[in-house]
């Protein structure tokens, strides 16, 4: 093609028509940029196609490891509210309010199972670190997803609180009372099937409900799993707002 817009030129020179030289020129000039044009349009379109295709694919891994975050929050919190709702069983029957009838072992091991939750970010994390958050196109989503790793920051410095207190409050109850005795009355099977049988020592655990320090520690952990509870729900809201953008996204992209 070069070869035949030289001959072109030379011809036209030789003939001495100037004029349609330059005007040849000027056409040729012309192609070249559109050429060019072309090219870069092409090459423009391919690197878009390639950056969506890497989006799609990288907004489909975050709705997967989403969605487990999601469970694993809702189940978390539901463990959390059961051992609130024990504490609060056991607080209705201390001091004043002690009764022979009520059975403390049966509350015991709730009151005192504190949880915690671990999120699945490898991806997001992945994302962060080499820089390719900005994958992702749409802003409120990429900002949603920012937040997401300060607020699991924030969630883990309460759960870190009620742990504390929860391992001070069983180590109180291995001084002061038998946790034999608590597994015994939960009909607790070890993965041997093995019953535990009761405690060998003349001790009952209700007479942790006279203790004024073991209602103390119950209300603590009342107070604390309560500010967790909080904490829970947030990053489920705002775990439910990205789950959300990224089915919104993964539509579009499809579409």
């Amino acid at each position: 093609m070069i070869k035949l817009f030289k001959n072109v030129r030379k011809q036209l020179l030789a003939e001495g028509k100037t004029t349609k030289y330059f005007k040849y020129a000027i056409g040729e000039i012309v192609l070249v940029v559109i050429g060019i044009l072309i090219a870069l349009s092409i090459n423009n379109w391919n690197e878009n196609s390639k950056q969506n295709k890497l989006e799609l694919e990288a907004l489909k891994n975050l709705k997967e490891d989403f969605n487990y975050n999601l469970l694993t929050l809702i189940r978390t919190d539901s463990f959390n509210t059961l051992n609130i709702k024990s504490c609060v069983q056991i607080l209705n029957h201390t001091g004043k309010r002690y009764t022979e009838a009520f059975v403390l072992d049966t509350y015991l091991n709730d009151a005192v199972s504190a949880t915690t939750y671990v999120a699945k970010n490898g991806f997001l994390n992945d994302l962060i670190n080499s820089g390719n958050l900005g994958l992702i196109k749409n802003n409120v989503l990429r900002n949603l997803l920012s937040s997401w790793l300060s607020e699991l920051i924030d969630l883990k410095e309460s759960e870190n609180s009620t742990q504390k207190n929860n391992v001070d409050t069983i180590d109180f109850i291995i001084k002061n009372g038998s946790f034999l005795n608590a597994d015994q009355a939960r009909n607790y099977n070890s993965s041997l099937n093995i019953t535990l049988p009761e405690s060998g020592f003349e001790i009952n655990n209700n007479h942790l409900l006279k203790l004024p320090e073991f209602e103390n520690r119950v209300e603590n952990q009342i107070i604390l799993c309560d500010i967790s509870a909080n904490k829970y729900k947030t990053c489920i809201k705002l775990n439910t707002e990205i789950l959300q953008l990224l089915e919104s996204e993964i539509r579009t992209k499809n579409n």
